[in-house]
This record gives structure tokens, C-alpha cells and sequence, in this order.
């Protein structure tokens, strides 16, 4: 019975250890039992249908080459702003070393799903983003991206035998801007430049040929930041000609107003850390995931970018008019949204919006009802009849339902619309207009509209967008300008009017960084959990 029972014990294990190695069928079989039986991605389980429940990622005792060019590919999502981890669990990573020895199908089949879920997530992220902007509490109206590809045909095609290399090319935002902050992100890993340096902060401003005790620190930092090309030991505390061209070029890549006069928007925008600018990039990625393709098309748009105080006008990828532009207060902030300019109004008129009416006009014309002649406003019933102000209670007025009326301002010098307005109506009673407060676009930071978007070029926006219409040249269009009633005139073809947020990016090899003036950046890289120092910018 002895020597039965030890044959036995010799047979079994025997037997096991030269078990096989799981098939692609025993593996297919168990795929088929897990995904019919547990609640999954119907994009999962379509993919897997249409495989015949063959294995993807997985093959005999380890991964086949899609799945080692997957695991390949996690290592280079950090230039994405994308961690490794969050694709690749601690569960799968068991369950990775444990099918290099196991020979149980179950094992093989729990890595192929947990993989096939792994790539979607990361699909998703890649293309789409892993925030809602939704979810910020931002001034965000654009309406989120939807997919432009099919996650589940790329998987198919994966699982078909096809290359994976250009897999997640296809999932990343094509537009070119993306692409440059990705290389960006790549070659910032290996820079630190000067991490923890600080520029010491001081009263008053240092101007060319002043001897200053923080000109060696402001020195060093320009030379860490690539401003200025080099330094010597002999420079010492005096601001020198060459110092002067760093400070005015880094002035200029960071939308200052490049007079070389080293003040406090110079030290607040010197002292953000390596980190920071890592953080501002990875925002600006994530935003760009959000956001349909504004860059390729050929499609003629106009291009306001909010944080630079700039307004682009291209025609056919061509920028063909640039301009400054004032936005709305940090109170009154200009939405990111889309739209399509149809039409612009010369010589206009002033319907005052309800919040300034409120909040701005009324309170100013009770203490003094001679506001409405000194700024040539009239009231209007609403069937737009003049009403004598003088018999309105202006004292006793305290909500819409005391005030039946619109204010409106006719066109004329003091008409905070100036000349010419340009329409894309829209939900937000955004458009663009001329200003009489021209010194405002003299100003770094340019954030003192109640949210409409003022332009520097209003006349020059005109005359390219009529180009076309042969009646309206330049002295027609100064003449339309200066008239005591409104003049519309449509646009033969609409104009996409795209109302971006974008604090980085790169022009000719520069890196261009803009203050974060609606806090827009801060917001998203909490929710990223991406790291932020006191003096980020």
C-alpha cells in the first residue's frame, strides 16, 4: 500500500509540472466565461466579440508584442502629463509576473482584460482628458471634444496584429501646439533650471545704467532661464547693455512690456520655479485635450487668446492682422467659448447689460441724475420709446420690477463701444469692439472690460474682413465710423471666433509663458495634483 501510495505522489506532480502551457483557445474560453459574466465596458466586450474571445495582450507564459510595446509605451505617457501608475496597478503588476510562470488560463485571460481595460482609460485620458472642465468652477464654455477616433477599432486593430507604434499618436490632440508642449515637457525633465533660486524682491524699479544690489542674482537667473547666453565674473552690481537685451527678451516672452525696466511684474514673473513651468505646461496639455482642433483647418477664425491679451486673425493658417486686446476683470471674467462672427456694426449704440446697469449706472445716477445727459444715455420702454427720465423715481428703484426700461447709449466719443463692434452672437453678449480707452493697451496685463473683448485695430479688423466688398474701402469705412445711427453690415462668409485660455507655449524655439490671470491654471493643476510653489506665475 506503501509503494502505492508514493507512486501516486510521484505521478502527480509529475503530471503537472509537464502540463502545458495555455493555449490561445483555453485562454479564448475563459475570456469569453469572465466578460459574459461580469458587468464591463460594452466597448470591451464588442472588441472581444468581434476577436472571437481571443487573447490580445497575452500569449503562452507572457506577453506577445502588442502587449510588451504597450507596457513600452507607459514608460513615455510622462511626457503627456500621464503617470505609469495609473495604468498599470499593483494588481496587474502581480498578475504580469505571475503569467510569466503560471500555466493557468485564468491567469492569462485576468491579464488580457485588466490590459484591455488599461488602454481605454488611457485612451480616453490621452484624447479626451482625464478632468471635466465641468467640474472647476471655470469660466469654461467651449463645448468639450468629442472623440474623432474609435477607441474600439484601434483596439480591434491591435488585436488584429497591427503595429501599436503610432496607436497612441492617433489618440493625442493633433493639434501642432500639443505637440511642441510634449517636446517641451521632454527636453524640461533634464533642465532644471535653478530650482530653488530665487530673485530677492526689493521697492522701486532698476533701469539701465543703475547700480543695484540684486542685479548678480537677477543675472544668474536670466542665465539659468537661457535669457542671457553667459556670464562673466568681472560683472558686478552695475545694469550693463547687455543684461538690459536678457531682461527686455525675457520681458517679451512673458508678455511684458519689454522697456528692459526691471520692476515688480519683472520679479513676480522671474521667480516661478522649474517646477511651476513643468505644472503650467501640463495644464495647458490637459486644456488642449478638451479642446476641438482650432489650428488645422484652413477655414479663415479669429483667435483671442485671454491670458496673452492678444487677438490673431488668420486666413488659411496665415496670421494676417495681430492685435492687442483688453478682457474682462477677474470679476467679470471673458468665457472660453466658440463661436461665428456674421455680421459688424458701425457707429454703434450702447444697450447697457443688465449687471452694469445695476451694479454701475443706476447707483451712479441716483447720486446724480445728471449722469444720463453727460454720457449721452437715453431710456427706453421696451418698445425701445424714449421715456423722460426726469419722472422716474430713480431713488426709490430697488429691483427689475421698479424698471421697466433699457438704457442706451447713442454712438459718439464717449460710447465705451467706440466706433465699430463685431458680432458672434452668442449666450455670453460677448463680441468684440473699438475702445476710446486707448492708454489701457499700453498696459502689461490688460483685464478691465465688464467681459466683452476690446481691440487696439478695430478699423484695420474692418477693412480685412470687407476686402472682398468692393464698396467698402478705407474712407467709406472711417466715414461708417463716425455717424450718428448704426450701420450692420453681414460678413459674406462667417468667421470662426475661437476665446482661448493658453498661458505656455512655444514661438520659434522660445518657451512663451502668460500670468494665469483668471486662475484658470491654478484650479486644474489642483485637480491633477500637480505640485504649485507661492510664486507661481
Amino acid at each position: 500500500m506503501r509503494v502505492k501510495i508514493a507512486f501516486i505522489c510521484l505521478i502527480l506532480p509529475l503530471a503537472f509540472s509537464c502540463k502545458q502551457s495555455p493555449s490561445s483557445t483555453e485562454v479564448a474560453e475563459v475570456l469569453e466565461s469572465i466578460l459574459q459574466n461580469q458587468e464591463l465596458d460594452s466597448t470591451l466586450l464588442t472588441v472581444y466579440k468581434d476577436n472571437d474571445f481571443k487573447p490580445i495582450w497575452v500569449k503562452s507564459q507572457g506577453l506577445n508584442r502588442a502587449g510588451e510595446a504597450y507596457l513600452e509605451s507607459l514608460e513615455e505617457i510622462v511626457f503627456d502629463g500621464l503617470l505609469k501608475e495609473d495604468y498599470l496597478s499593483e494588481e496587474e503588476a502581480k498578475l504580469l509576473a505571475a503569467v510569466k510562470e503560471s500555466k493557468d488560463p485564468d491567469i492569462h485571460a485576468q491579464l488580457d482584460v485588466a490590459m484591455s481595460q488599461s488602454f481605454l482609460k488611457l485612451a480616453s485620458d490621452l484624447h479626451l482628458g482625464r478632468t471635466d472642465p465641468a467640474s472647476l468652477n471655470i469660466e469654461w464654455e467651449m463645448e468639450r471634444k468629442k472623440p474623432t477616433v474609435s477607441y474600439q477599432e484601434i483596439l480591434l486593430s491591435i488585436a488584429d496584429g497591427g503595429s501599436f507604434d503610432d496607436k497612441l499618436d492617433q489618440l493625442r490632440p493633433e493639434n501642432k501646439l500639443y505637440k511642441e508642449l510634449r517636446e517641451m515637457i521632454s527636453s524640461q525633465q533634464t533642465d532644471e533650471q535653478g530650482e530653488r533660486f530665487l530673485v530677492p524682491v526689493f521697492e522701486g524699479k532698476i533701469e539701465k545704467g543703475d547700480s543695484h544690489e540684486a542685479i548678480p542674482a537677477i543675472r544668474k537667473k536670466l542665465l539659468l532661464l537661457k535669457d542671457l547666453a553667459e556670464v562673466s565674473e568681472a560683472e558686478g552690481q552695475v545694469y550693463d547693455d547687455r543684461l538690459f537685451e536678457a531682461v527686455k527678451h525675457f520681458q517679451k516672452r512673458h508678455g511684458l512690456i519689454d522697456d528692459g525696466v526691471i520692476g515688480a511684474d519683472f520679479i513676480a514673473a522671474i521667480n516661478y520655479s522649474h517646477q511651476d513651468l513643468i505644472s503650467k505646461i501640463l495644464v495647458n496639455m490637459e486644456r488642449l485635450r478638451w479642446l476641438p482642433d482650432f489650428s488645422e483647418t484652413d477655414k479663415n477664425k479669429v483667435i483671442v487668446n485671454i491670458p496673452d491679451f492678444h487677438l490673431y486673425y488668420m486666413q488659411e493658417k496665415d496670421t494676417v492682422l495681430t492685435s492687442k486686446v483688453v478682457v474682462g476683470k477677474d470679476y467679470r471674467q471673458t468665457p472660453v467659448f466658440k463661436a461665428e462672427m456674421t455680421y459688424l456694426v458701425f457707429s454703434p449704440t450702447w444697450t447697457l447689460p443688465e449687471t452694469i446697469l445695476w451694479e454701475d449706472a443706476i447707483p451712479s445716477i441716483k447720486k446724480d441724475v445728471s449722469y444720463l445727459a453727460k454720457n449721452d444715455m437715453k431710456v427706453l420702454d421696451l418698445q425701445e420709446k424714449e421715456v423722460n427720465y426726469k419722472k422716474i423715481n430713480w431713488r426709490k428703484l430697488e429691483g427689475k420690477e421698479d424698471f421697466p426700461y433699457l438704457i442706451r447709449q447713442s454712438p459718439g466719443d464717449l460710447n465705451p463701444l467706440g466706433k465699430v463692434k463685431f458680432m458672434f452672437p452668442n449666450d455670453h453678449y460677448i463680441y468684440i469692439h473699438d475702445s476710446p480707452a486707448q492708454g489701457l493697451f499700453s498696459r502689461d496685463a490688460r483685464t478691465f472690460s465688464s467681459g466683452c473683448i476690446r481691440m487696439e485695430k478695430p478699423k484695420e479688423f474692418a477693412a480685412i474682413l470687407l476686402e472682398e466688398a468692393e464698396e467698402w474701402d478705407e474712407e467709406k469705412i472711417s466715414d461708417a465710423m463716425n455717424q450718428n445711427e448704426e450701420k450692420t453690415v453681414r460678413l459674406k462668409q462667417a468667421q470662426d471666433v475661437w476665446i482661448l485660455y493658453l498661458t505656455v507655449w512655444a514661438d520659434n524655439g522660445q518657451v512663451e509663458v502668460r500670468e494665469d490671470v483668471y486662475d484658470m491654471d491654478r484650479k486644474l493643476a489642483e485637480a491633477l495634483s500637480l505640485p504649485l510653489s507661492e510664486y507661481f506665475l
